[in-house]
């Protein structure tokens, strides 16, 4: 029953996070798009918009990491106090597929660290595809 809750828990974090990164995308592109910046504050915009986009997509994990620590469904070990910032910054450093936090996932933990890197990965090559479409615009 805890592998299914688990579940539930990650569909949502990446049903939020992939929903608020298409809406940011698709502001930011029409944004571009639109607009009469110069080719570079265009693309210092969508770097910046992608940027704070990556950052609620990690919120969304990082509340589904701290719901599912709260239920009981695994912790995070390497900290005496975990804090939301913690939970977060391991979450924003999963998301990026970069592996550096000091924070290892336990339980079913890891299964929502998984499909987190997976849907980051996905969500960067996203982001990618908009910067070079905004660099190949000028």
């Amino acid at each position: 029953m805890e592998v299914v809750i688990q579940l539930i828990v990650a569909l949502i974090a990446i049903g939020l996070a992939t929903t608020s990164h298409f809406l940011s995308l698709r502001a930011l592109k029409n944004l571009v798009v639109s607009s009469n910046l110069s080719a570079y504050l265009k693309l210092i915009t969508v770097v910046y918009g992608i940027t704070f986009s990556q950052l609620i997509a990690a919120f969304w994990f990082a509340s589904g990491f701290l719901i599912s620590i709260q239920i009981g469904l695994g912790d995070l070990q390497g900290s005496t106090s975990l804090s939301f910032i913690e939970i977060y910054y391991f979450s924003l450093i999963n998301l990026t597929t970069l592996g550096l936090a000091q924070l290892t996932p336990i339980g079913h933990l890891s299964f929502l660290s998984g499909l987190e890197a997976m849907t980051g990965f996905l969500l960067v090559s996203c982001s990618a595809s908009l910067i070079f479409k905004t660099m190949n615009q000028s």
